[in-house]
């Protein structure tokens, strides 16, 4: 019984503990301040593990290297993801650069995309990270081409980028 009072007795005061931090104000969520590493990591853990445990029967369909599939992908990026994610030869936007976490650089030439993460978090978002699930508004096939064009992304040069996109380079 002594056990169980204890136990108890723990789990009140973790319970009273946490709805302190919620209600003290003390815990910053301005999104100009680095997150502290531990919650960082928690974040992003979990974050990670629960797009990983969603991806099972997400199928590829057969014809996303076609070019007209790709710049599809392309100008939908321009006129909705660019703000946030930039690309080559361009500045990142004042937007960028206040988010928190920072988007991902999806146009690195050593980055590997995986299609069913790509298409999963383009359809669905990701919370806490401004990045917008786009299945409400868009159909899988443009969502598709949207993960198409990332592919081919790494690497990409500013002159390829503008010319997919539309994207202008700037100096």
């Amino acid at each position: 019984m002594k056990i169980l009072l204890t136990i108890l007795a723990c789990i009140v005061i973790v319970f009273a503990s946490a709805l302190g931090l919620i209600y003290s104000g003390v815990f910053d969520v301005a999104a100009l301040q680095p997150d502290n590493p531990v919650v960082a990591w928690v974040l992003h853990t979990t974050s990670n593990h629960s797009v990983q445990a969603r991806l099972d029967g997400i199928q590829e369909p057969p014809d996303l290297d076609r070019p007209d599939v790709i710049q599809s992908g392309a100008r939908f990026f321009a006129s909705h993801c660019i703000v946030c994610h930039g690309g080559p030869g361009l500045e990142p936007t004042a937007i960028a650069q206040g988010l928190n976490p920072a988007p991902p650089n999806l146009f690195g030439a050593t980055r590997k995309p995986q299609m069913p993460e790509m298409f999963w978090v383009i359809k669905n978002g990701i919370k806490m990270t401004a990045m917008p699930g786009f299945g409400k508004t868009q159909g899988d096939r443009q969502i598709w081409a949207v993960a198409a064009f990332l592919r081919k992304a790494p690497g990409e040069s500013a002159q390829d980028f503008a010319a997919k996109t539309g994207a202008g380079v700037s100096n």
